[in-house]
């Protein structure tokens, strides 16, 4: 690298630089600028870190250039300078404020502006974030209209990108208190403001993008859930900006914008509003997918460590605490609009008639599948809340503090406290009032119990564990005098009573009839029904339930109580009472089986019209009907003589022994049948030779025999008893050839004569290198012979139906030299001789090649009986 030792040349960029009064145009022309820019050229970086040089750099980049040759090169240029992450330019510019100030005026231009120029602004910003993150969270929070300038341009997806980049500073520790100052500024308010349904649609979508994004970033800066210690890193997820949009008033504020049936654009704003509460629901499912792992992670390391340092941690509990009312307002709001939505699903606004391939119909419109996807999630969310391995914990808190958890599993050392079992305590709610099983939150703190549990785990082993929790208490802490504090159980069991109290899910099957071609419908409608079918299937079986220590173990309850529901049991039966009514309200009200006896005779009769096929909800339609077997599996007892009535029934009996019966069976086989093979070969041995199916070379050939794609066998031979050996070597034999012309690739046919020629056993055992001529042309003889011979060849055995004193197994030790030569070669000169009798008369050339046993070849000529059975150098 002779740069290195200053032999290299001189560049233009430094002759440039030495003359004086050089500008910044002048090195824009330049073809090395950025390539000495990467090298951190010192005379450039000390020419570029000028003032003047630095306002003209920004000021490229945020002014238009009149001069069309210029107007795309230029500012390209200025940007890239920026790119190449040059400390001191970066330096130069944070520590001259009035430069940033002036560069962020381009946000104060009307919209839209160009995109080129937000994307280098945008650019050139995120450098300086990297570089310089703290100056730039100050300089932000120093400009008053920053963020109403940004809200202005946000449909640009750069200016977007800058805002998320902002949001984004919050993860490093020179960007703390940024999203806070956000907050303050009133970013989630503004944003929601733009989804009111009097503005356009682009707004809305604007607006909907801003907020996904936003969203997205504050999960995904979200750091540990717990730090070593076992404080909480961030104990709800997300940040204060995801926490103010799901306050009771935003969410009011976006259902009363989806809900309006005044406004023009009141489906775009609840299609956008949809989607924002569908994110918000994923990413709690997320977390409490989180926290199941890590407990997960942690009942697994108790099990197989040996030391007390060793068993991770377990989700706090201010993790559970936070992740128990997280969603409380937005699924409080829901449930208070249920109602609406089911009438605006029954009535859906400014939907007309529309022309289709179908005909004149009412589409589904994007009003109806939105909702009907708002309550696929709910059901979703529902599912994996109730039948969580975290339940117990998210619905009556974590046990008591660490020194009683200590005190109960040593058993010794101090005095017990006084602590009713959870048995007890059950039994306790249930004589005074039922409505203490609602649950609540739990004083106490799980981190000190976790380390107290597993340190006596590790002394005493793994019994004192479980059977030490056993003496806990649940204690629930009241919300006020009014009752209990209401957690997002509680939400989601009321919003369950609203869906069968508004029929929503029968509503949601007629759809699904009603359209039978909308299969992003049936895709949701499905998985309703299964969420439903599963959750109450869950929560129906106790065992499911049962009270579990950290380390998994079961918790038995103590002696004398052992017939008294456990506060889980109780919130579990509560749950499955709900959703058997859900259940009950898909099969009696939505009549599910019955309708799909009546779309499966509706298709058969599609199906049976010209050009007719199926309807296109008919895979949905297995689906769901394997939901229902499956239930009526576990959980057919638990109903009543109406469900019992319609699952008995002849059509839908009939429905499951024919057309589904044969359905699944047909969906089980492999997709295009077997692997097609030869005849008698499986696709384990395709294309392999099975020599011993192969008769001896010597043998009659096949007669003479036309097939259906014009290829020819030999003539018979002249005796009857090769007759017979053709036949039976003909019998059952079609690896090669089929009736009707269907006959072997060439390409195998010439890999099966290849082979057999190469492995010749007697191959040069009498020529030399004069006969490659009488070789080739044999060899190609035998191809054209073996082509369509449906013969195998024994390598071990090459003649066993001849005799010869040229013997080829170990008995015989006949030299080969005392052959002949002369009567060699007078043979191989009759081969030679063109007056060779054709094939078509006298055999193919494989079998004048071979000379019988008998001392005559196959034409009747006699010959010395030296020779033979030996056959020609070619073999």
């Amino acid at each position: 690298m002779f740069w290195r030792f200053g032999f290299h040349p001189a560049s233009n960029v430094d002759a440039l630089l030495e003359k004086e009064g050089v500008t910044l145009e002048e090195l824009f022309e330049e073809e090395e600028l950025l390539q000495e820019c990467k090298s951190h050229n010192s005379k450039l970086i000390e020419f570029l870190c000028r003032p003047e040089i630095l306002q003209q750099l920004l000021n490229t980049i945020i002014t238009e250039n009149p001069d069309e040759t210029k107007k795309f090169k230029y500012p390209y240029l200025a940007a890239e300078i920026f790119g190449c992450e040059i400390y001191a330019v970066s330096d130069a510019v944070i520590t001259q404020p009035n430069l940033l100030e002036s560069f962020w005026t381009l946000l104060d231009s009307p919209a839209p502006i160009h995109p080129l120029q937000a994307s280098y602004f945008s650019k050139v910003n995120g450098i300086l974030m990297q570089k310089k993150a703290g100056d730039m969270v100050e300089f932000v929070k120093s400009q008053v209209k920053s963020i109403p300038n940004i809200l202005v341009h946000v449909g640009n997806s750069s200016i977007a990108e800058l805002l998320l980049k902002i949001i984004s500073l919050e993860e490093i520790p020179e960007g703390q208190g940024i999203v806070l100052w956000l907050s303050q500024q009133g970013l989630i308010p503004s944003l929601v403001e733009r989804l009111d349904p009097t503005l356009d649609i682009e707004t809305h979508n604007t607006a909907a993008q801003t907020l996904l994004d936003i969203i997205a970033v504050s999960y995904q800066n979200v750091g540990p859930i717990e730090q070593e210690d076992g404080t909480p890193a961030n104990a709800g997820g997300g940040n204060s900006l995801v926490d103010e949009l799901k306050s009771e008033a935003m969410m009011r504020k976006i259902f009363g914008y989806m809900l309006d049936k005044s406004a023009p654009n009141a489906s775009s704003s609840l299609s956008s509003g949809v989607i924002i509460m569908i994110e918000l629901i994923r990413r709690y499912c997320s977390e409490i997918e989180q926290a199941e792992f890590q407990q997960h992670q942690f009942q697994t390391q108790l099990l197989q460590s040996s030391q007390a340092g060793d068993f991770g941690i377990l989700p706090s509990t201010e993790k559970m605490k936070s992740l128990s009312v997280d969603l409380n307002d937005l699924l409080k709001v829901i449930g208070e609009k249920v109602e609406d939505f089911s009438i605006l699903m029954e009535h859906p606004r400014n939907m007309q008639p529309a022309d289709t391939t179908l005909g004149r119909i009412t589409p589904l419109g994007s009003e109806r599948l939105r909702t009907c996807e708002l309550f696929a999630e709910i059901l979703h969310l529902q599912y994996l809340y109730f039948s969580s391995p975290l339940f117990e914990r998210l619905v009556f808190g974590d046990p008591p503090e660490e020194d009683e958890v200590a005190a109960i599993v040593d058993g010794g050392g101090g005095q017990k406290p006084e602590r009713t079992s959870v048995a007890n305590d059950a039994g306790a709610a249930a004589s005074s009032a039922p409505a203490t099983s609602s649950g609540g939150a739990v004083e106490g703190s799980a981190t000190g119990e976790v380390e107290a549990s597993a340190a006596a785990a590790a002394a005493g082993g793994m019994e004192g564990l479980s059977s030490g929790i056993e003496g806990i208490s649940l204690v629930k802490k009241n919300d006020g005098d009014d009752g209990t504090a209401r957690n997002v159980a509680d939400e989601l069991t009321l919003i369950s009573e609203l869906l069968v109290n508004s029929k929503v899910l029968p509503m949601c099957l007629s759809l699904f009839f009603q359209f039978p071609w909308n299969n992003f419908l049936h895709s949701v409608v499905y998985d309703m029904i299964a969420k439903v079918f599963n959750t109450y299937s869950f929560t129906s079986q106790s065992s499911n339930f049962a009270p579990v220590g950290p380390d998994g173990a079961e918790i038995l309850p103590p002696p004398g109580q052992e017939g008294v529901l456990s506060p889980l049991e109780e919130k579990m039966k509560d749950v499955s009472v709900v959703f058997k009514k859900l259940v009950v309200s898909i099969l009696v009200e939505g009549r599910l089986t019955v309708r799909i006896t009546e779309a499966q005779r509706r298709n058969d009769f599609e199906v049976e019209q010209p050009k007719g096929v199926r309807l296109g909800y008919m895979g949905h339609l297995t689906y769901i009907s394997d939901e229902v077997t499956k239930l009526v599996e576990k959980c057919l007892d638990d109903f009543g003589a109406e469900v019992v009535d319609l699952i008995n029934s002849d059509d839908w009996q009939e429905y499951l022994s024919g057309v589904l019966k044969e359905t699944k069976d047909r969906d089980r086989q492999a997709l295009g049948g077997v692997r097609p093979t030869h005849t008698g070969q499986t696709a384990a041995n395709f294309g392999k030779i099975d020599e011993t199916d192969m008769p001896p070379l010597g043998a009659a050939p096949p007669p003479k025999k036309e097939l259906g794609g014009g290829l020819h066998h030999s003539a018979p031979a002249p005796n009857n008893e090769s007759d017979e050996e053709e036949d039976e070597v003909g019998k059952g034999s079609d690896s090669l050839t089929a009736d009707g012309g269907d006959v072997a690739s060439d390409q195998m046919a010439r890999f099966i004569c290849q082979s057999i020629v190469n492995d010749f056993p007697d191959r040069g055992l009498l020529g030399d290198e004069s006969d490659e001529d009488e070789d080739e042309g044999l060899g190609e003889a035998i191809q054209d012979e073996l082509l369509l011979d449906e013969t195998g060849f024994d390598v071990d055995n090459p003649f066993p139906d001849k005799v010869s004193f040229v013997s080829f197994d170990d008995d015989s030790k006949a030299d080969a030299s005392s052959v002949d030569q002369s009567d060699v070669e007078s043979m191989v000169s009759k081969e030679k001789s063109p007056a060779i009798t054709p094939a078509s008369e006298a055999g193919s050339p494989l079998h004048k090649a071979v000379l019988t046993a008998d001392g005559s070849s196959d034409d009747g000529r006699a010959i010395d009986s030296g020779t033979a059975g030996v056959s020609t150098p070619s073999g």
